[in-house]
């Protein structure tokens, strides 16, 4: 080699082209130091430059010669890089065959290490890759090589000539070389596209080797011990080629390989061929199911009949920690079940219903689910999609009526929901503490499993599975079994969803909620653990309709529900408990509003969870929406609202204290600001403590506003109902008169917060949909006043608001205030947009401006085309910017403005002249914008969207070819890609 260079530290200088081999290795054994990154990716950067130069062939030659195993490595490695890159003689081709394989040979007989053998074996696959034409037979005559420890000439090697004889006098190490080779050529293979045309003949001639691939694994593939053959390998061998054959669907392939099941089904006993064994089986049961024979099926019965299949069995179930050997063998028994999943469904197929009893004792393997139990999560997906195919089946065969649980593949299912709802059962208070979050997790998971496949199999029993349920709690209640009976709420409680539309399960419902259980359950966490308690109320959410069918259990789990809310432990599952159950059944609950106020006062002198009490105080409001209009409902609106205002009365007490004021964090005010898991340690500032309060107060107001909402309330648009909305009452118009003073005096104070306007904004909400009087149903003129004075921040938000007001007042009586509405919404709206310097400045405000003004174009187009022409401008003008800008979503608000506007068609003779007087004049500078955008500045992802006002815009404007012929001509297209032709092109296909 004729290469003269120095190497140094300061690389960046090195004279590539004249390095000498030398210094080549030493800069592959820098490369492995614990050298500085850029001097790594300096190195890489020079012998990526000699591998593919024109002397990287020689570079690999000498290197793969050297001693050092790093040094060979690389030699392969830079041959793998020239074989990729460059295209070879069909002589030249072979001539560096002949090397690799010689390189190979030599390799093996002096020892080197696997990792360059390995490569030298991938170097190879690379070249069957490119030149498989010159070396079509490859395993055949790598076969013959090594055996005659020489690389023999192609032409020598038979095709014909038994294989059998070299491959059984291949020693160990020719052995390894042979099986790397072939798996790796599996595998590189299948990554290339059998489809393509380039390729076929490779793929081809791969298939060919397949006969010769078959008859070294079969050598290799024995249960017994070889000193000259490896099995292990052999079989990892054939998984790759079974992979190939899975990906190219080849029968001719897969009729030779088959004859290869057997002896791997004859490996598995053989402890240290069982993993690679058991691997390869449940890949063909899952990935390749056509491959199987009928006495392959048999084989697989026989092993998990076997003493062997069953002592498997028997250490996967009882082991207190089954490792990894024993789940793979769970896996693989449910591989073969899912395989058999239509004999499973047969109830006289004996031997597949033994099977199937033995997937669902999986079931009651130890540990728990997710956490030291591997295999519980698996199998319960695998019954539970057999029961969905059983259903399948069942219901073509419209036999669903007919089952018989006790009876097989029914009696089986039954087994599963018997063990999966045991081992969902929490344990102790130690254990579960020991767990870390992921553990926790994982098992929650489970049961949230072990739920669906309880509603899945609703489907197959019906109320059966209802009742054993309940029964299950009913017989762990006397004997304080809480575990047992908090898991059998579960599973109750995870049933509901199915029977909720129907009563036929009221009669086994009644013996749950009419037996001691909620008696049990207020004694509190000394006598019921708090999970059991927990679920428990959970369940009573889950059959709120339940309980408005059995008016006569009410009383009690209402008692035991507020009895709750006040423990930090119960409070979430009781007050949504609450929540659901007033609002369902709301009607009945009216003569009682006066205790649930009391309820309510009393808790709120108790340190309550805050989401809680919106809960409650939610509920509240549902009954008293459910009351009749009289006094006594004013009356009882009143105390709610007395009681949620006294937050806010001393928020607003707070908030005039002076700057820097601090309150110790034992103060009642904190108390009530901070729940007990956020309370401070220490003194905090009162202005914090105000705005939590009045944060506090605003979301109590806002879940008030929700709960007298009416139930399935809708808002019709285009109805003419002309009830209204307006108080008429002079004691509901002061109560609105106050709730509103109350919020100008919260936003004043805090709506530099952007929580406070959120709220704020949802309590208006409220009110818009409804079509009765109430308390939050505003007058149009007090909310329009209220929206348009100063915020402090979230202003967008308001906008927001705005948008869905206006549509609200499409409907009823309503609609005679939307001119007054409208006159002072658009100009503050069009106010606020002026403000900002650039759209972008504020990408949400900018977004919901253009949505109003929209929204009221779409519905009241006179009345937006006849404000001020220089308001009218602006508008169009911002909507022109925000279509050439690049925040998506203005922008997508400004295509959807566009498309309006050009489709806009009204009676008004007056309002289409100054429409059709802006488009003549706006038509030009739209489309200019839209070729721009679709020309190349907007994002793939925006097109679809920037397409529908093009689509209009040609379909309705005559003058639009005009327009868009100068906007592609235009100098500032923004791609120089685009020929003339092309624009021409485009335009005719838009303008057919």
């Amino acid at each position: 080699m004729g290469y003269a260079m120095e190497t140094n530290a300061a690389m960046d200088n090195i004279p590539i082209p004249t390095i000498t081999l030398p210094e080549v290795e030493n800069l592959v054994h820098e490369m492995y130091k614990p050298n500085p990154p850029q001097t790594i990716s300096r190195i890489q950067e020079i012998l990526q430059t000699l591998q593919k130069s024109p002397a990287g062939w020689q570079l690999a030659d000498g290197l793969l010669s050297r001693p050092d195993d790093n040094i060979k490595f690389f030699g392969a490695l830079t041959f793998t890089v020239k074989l990729n890159t460059e295209s070879l003689s069909d002589e030249d081709a072979l001539s560096v065959l002949h090397k690799l394989v010689s390189f190979l040979i030599i390799s093996l007989r002096n020892g080197t290490a696997a990792f360059v053998v390995k490569k030298i074996c991938s170097t190879l696959v690379t070249y069957f890759v490119h030149y498989s034409h010159t070396w079509p037979r490859c395993i055949r005559h790598l076969s013959y090589s090594l055996d005659k420890c020489m690389s023999l000439p192609i032409d020598d090697i038979s095709e014909t000539a038994p294989f059998e004889d070299v491959v059984q006098s291949l020693d160990v190490e020719n052995f390894y070389a042979l099986t790397w080779f072939a798996q790796f050529l599996a595998n590189e293979v299948e990554k290339v596209d059998s489809r393509s045309t380039k390729y076929i003949l490779l793929h081809e001639r791969l298939e060919n080797n397949v006969g010769d691939v078959v008859v070294f694994l079969a050598h290799a593939i024995k249960p017994v011990n070889d000193q000259n053959t490896r099995p292990k390998e052999a079989i990892a061998c054939l998984h790759a080629w079974l992979q190939y054959g899975n990906r190219v669907q080849s029968q001719t392939l897969a009729q030779q390989l088959r004859t290869l099941v057997h002896p791997v089904i004859n490996c598995l006993p053989i402890d240290e061929l069982y993993d690679v064994a058991v691997e390869l089986l449940t890949f063909i049961l899952e990935d390749w199911r056509p491959f199987l024979l009928k006495d392959h099926i048999e084989s697989l019965y026989s092993v998990f009949e076997s003493q062997w299949g069953q002592d498997k069995y028997r250490l996967l179930v009882e082991s207190e920690d089954a490792d990894d050997e024993e789940v793979h063998f769970g896996l693989f028994m449910l591989a073969f079940a899912d395989f058999q999943v239509v004999e499973l469904m047969d109830g006289t197929n004996e031997r597949a219903q033994r099977l199937l009893t033995s997937v669902v004792g999986l079931l009651r393997a130890n540990g728990y689910p997710g956490v030291d139990n591997k295999i519980f999560v698996p199998t319960l997906e695998l019954i539970g999609s057999f029961v969905e195919v059983l259903l399948d089946t069942l219901h073509e065969a419209d036999s669903t009526n007919r089952v018989q649980w006790d009876k097989p593949p029914v009696w089986q299912i039954m087994q599963a929901i018997s063990e999966s709802s045991r081992k969902i059962q929490y344990p102790s208070i130690t254990i579960y503490n020991s767990w870390d979050s992921t553990e926790r997790v994982a098992f929650g998971d489970a049961r949230k499993d072990v739920a669906d496949f309880m509603q899945a199999v609703y489907s197959l029993i019906g109320k059966k599975l209802v009742s054993i349920f309940a029964e299950n709690l009913l017989e762990a209640l006397p004997k304080s079994a809480w575990a047992e009976l908090e898991a059998a709420a579960f599973c109750l409680g995870a049933l509901s969803d199915c029977v909720s539309d129907e009563t036929s399960c009221d009669d086994i419902l009644t013996k749950v909620f009419g037996s001691p259980l909620f008696d049990l359950l207020r004694h509190g966490q000394n006598v019921v653990p708090v999970r059991a308690r927990q679920t428990s109320l959970y369940l009573i959410e889950r059959y709120s309709e339940y309980f408005s069918n059995h008016a006569e259990f009410l009383p009690a789990a209402l008692n035991l529900l507020f009895s709750a809310v006040g423990d930090r432990h119960l409070a979430m599952p009781s007050s949504k408990s609450i929540s659901t159950i007033c609002s369902s059944c709301r009607s009945l609950l009216t003569p009682e509003v006066d205790a649930f106020l009391e309820q309510y006062g009393t808790l709120r002198n108790n340190e309550l969870d805050s989401l809680a009490e919106e809960r409650v105080v939610g509920a509240i409001a549902s009954i008293i929406q459910a009351m009749p209009e009289d006094p006594r409902k004013i009356n009882a609106f009143r105390r709610l609202l007395t009681m949620v205002v006294v937050d806010a009365d001393i928020s607003l007490q707070l908030s005039t204290y002076p700057e820097g004021s601090l309150l110790p964090p034992d103060n009642p005010s904190v108390l009530r600001a901070y729940d007990l898991t956020q309370r401070p340690t220490g003194e905090v500032s009162t202005s914090e403590v105000s705005l939590q309060l009045a944060i506090r107060a605003l979301r109590c107001l806002s879940s008030i506003a929700k709960g007298l909402q009416a139930p399935n309330e809708s808002v019709d648009l285009d109805a003419s109902d002309d009830s209204p909305r307006i108080a008429t009452n002079a004691d509901l118009n002061q109560i609105q008169i106050d709730i509103m003073n109350l919020l100008v005096r919260l936003k004043e104070t805090f709506s530099s917060n952007p929580e406070v306007v959120d709220v704020i904004c949802g309590i208006l909400r409220a009110g818009f949909s409804e079509t009765e009087p109430g308390p939050f149903v505003f007058p149009p003129q007090m909310v329009t006043e209220f929206m348009t004075s100063r915020w402090g921040n979230r202003v967008a938000t308001v906008v927001n608001t705005a948008s869905v007001f206006v549509t609200s007042l499409h409907s009823g009586s309503q609609r005679k205030y939307l001119g007054e509405v409208l006159g002072r919404l658009l100009p503050w709206v069009f106010g606020l947009l002026s403000q900002l310097s650039e759209p972008e400045q504020d990408p949400e405000l900018a977004q919901y401006g253009l949505e109003f003004a929209q929204r009221v174009m779409n519905k009241r187009p006179e009345v937006l085309m006849s404000q001020h022409s220089n308001m009218l401008e602006f508008l169009f003008m911002f909507a022109l910017k925000l279509l050439n800008g690049n925040e998506p979503l203005p922008k997508a608000a400004a295509a959807d403005f566009w498309t309006a506007f050009i489709s806009i068609k009204t009676d008004d003779q007056n309002t289409q002249a100054i429409i059709n007087n802006a488009m003549s004049y706006l038509g030009p500078k739209l489309s200019e914008s839209l070729i721009q955008n679709i020309g190349g500045k907007a994002a793939r992802s925006e097109l679809d969207r920037l397409s529908e006002p093009l689509k209009k815009l040609v379909a309705q404007h005559v003058q639009s070819r005009q327009w868009l012929q100068a906007a592609l001509q235009d100098p500032a297209f923004p791609s120089d890609k685009v020929s003339p032709e092309d624009k021409e092109l485009f335009l005719k296909k838009i303008i057919m």
